[in-house]
Formats: structure tokens, sequence, C-alpha cells
């Protein structure tokens, strides 16, 4: 498995990743069946990803299918170009197995120079590996949004967290 950039040529492996995982997971915001699949427009967004300083997605490549992504994506104004909402998630397949902090750390370790002071992201209160795994490298508890989230007949709370930064000023 490798980790690397995500391209516009991974438009079609990226569509058919998400609704995967979608299918596989009840941590992610989508339902089964909820995300529309859309080659043309993931290619249209990986392309002003590619060329956004502030936006990336790392990808996690076993050979001719997708495990895995990480997302970065920096605010487009002024005063919040510095800090960036972080999304990700694994297929089953690749859980367990120190995947998820590698892609993790791969994103923070690039943060900095993409001008990026502040990462930012929300988790499943009952999700607690992932929370775990955000608390171990380096995320803190900021607040809790009650009842952000429905699964079925549950109403789940979400964990916002977030990690600062080295900043270039």
């Amino acid at each position: 498995m490798s980790i690397r950039l995500a391209g516009v040529e991974d438009a079609a492996a990226l569509d058919h990743f998400f609704q995967q995982l979608d299918r596989e997971t009840r941590f992610m915001l989508y339902e089964a069946g909820e995300r529309p699949s859309d080659i043309e427009g993931q290619r249209q967004r990986l392309d002003v990803m590619q060329s956004s300083q502030n936006q990336r997605l790392w990808l996690l490549d076993l050979g001719q299918e997708l495990q895995g992504f990480a997302v970065m994506i920096g605010g487009g104004l002024q005063r919040n170009r510095h800090c960036a909402l972080v999304v990700m998630g694994l297929r089953q397949s690749a859980q367990g197995q120190g995947w998820g902090e590698r892609l993790l750390k791969t994103l923070i370790a690039a943060a900095p120079g993409c001008g990026i002071s502040r990462l930012e992201l929300g988790v499943m209160a009952h999700n607690e590996v992932a929370h775990g795994l955000y608390r171990k490298c380096g995320f803190v508890d900021e607040g809790l949004r009650r009842r952000a989230y429905r699964l079925g007949d549950d109403e789940v709370d979400e964990i916002s967290m977030g990690l600062l930064l080295p900043s270039d000023r």
C-alpha cells in the first residue's frame, strides 16, 4: 500500500471508493446510496483542489483499489485561509493496521507548507477508535455538538476537535 496525493486521473476510482465506503461504515456523513455518483464532478473537484494552495487529498492505494483517504479543505477567505477542515475514512480491509495514523500524519506534516496553521474536524462521539487516533495525533476536544446526527432512530453527538500547528507568521 502507498499514500499519495490524488490527481484528476483518480476521479473514477475515487467515485467507486466513496460508494464502497458509504456501504461499509456508519461513521461518515453519507448513508449508503445517498452520495450521487458523478465522475465528471469528482474530476472537477480534484482539478480545483490541485490548483488550490490550501487543499489536498491523499489516497491510500492498494495497487488497483483505493482503501482510504484524508482530505484537507482550507478556507477560501483571507480570515480563514489558515484553517482547514479534515475528513478521512478507511475501508474495513485497511483498518487496524496503522494506515489511518499514517494518512493523518502525512496530512499534518504537509499542512504548514500549504499555509495551514489550524486543523479542525468533527468525530461522532461513539466512534472511540477515530477519537483516540485524533487525540494520539495531537488534536484536542474543543466542543460538543449535541444530537448532530441521526443514525436510524438514534441521535448522535459530535465532538469538535482542533490542532494548532506552527505558523509562518
